[in-house]
């Protein structure tokens, strides 16, 4: 009988987090950005401290295709990301660019299926430590999406 119990305990052990993971539907959404912030702060070509600052005018002009098959496969751009955390209707997720000698950054993403929306950040620093070459770079969106939920 406690062999009984413990199996039984031990399988809830994995169905549980693989039933958490499995909460959400699948979708596909096609999405534009809609309004971007952006904060950049850099060095001229002689190494000289330009003054950072936030803007409200960036724009990307793209198209961003998320699509997502349940329980854990999100791609964005057909690439795959990173899930953080998911709970039943929402997803976080994070898509690391492959870095380069010069650079690094990280985009990260909140989806809302039962708002359809979608927002998302990113931080990017270059430039190692040739003073000519370093920047530093935060930006945050949101998204217009067309989304269809499987």
């Amino acid at each position: 009988m406690t062999k009984r119990i413990i199996g039984i305990s031990l399988l809830m052990l994995f169905v549980i987090p693989t039933h958490a993971q499995s909460s959400n539907p699948g979708f596909n959404a096609t999405c534009k950005d809609l309004n971007t912030h952006g904060f950049r702060a850099a060095n001229d070509i002689h190494g000289n401290s330009m003054p950072g600052g936030w803007t409200t005018s960036e724009k990307f002009n793209s198209t961003w295709q998320f699509s997502f098959t349940p329980p854990d496969k999100l791609f964005i751009d057909g690439k795959p990301a990173y899930i953080l955390a998911q709970n039943t209707g929402v997803i976080i997720a994070a898509e690391a660019p492959a870095a380069n000698s010069n650079s690094a950054g990280v985009w990260t993403y909140a989806v809302h299926l039962g708002m359809k929306k979608i927002v998302a950040s990113q931080v990017n620093a270059a430039g190692n430590f040739d003073p000519r070459t370093q920047i530093i770079k935060a930006r945050t969106t949101n998204f217009g999406c067309d989304f269809d939920l499987n």
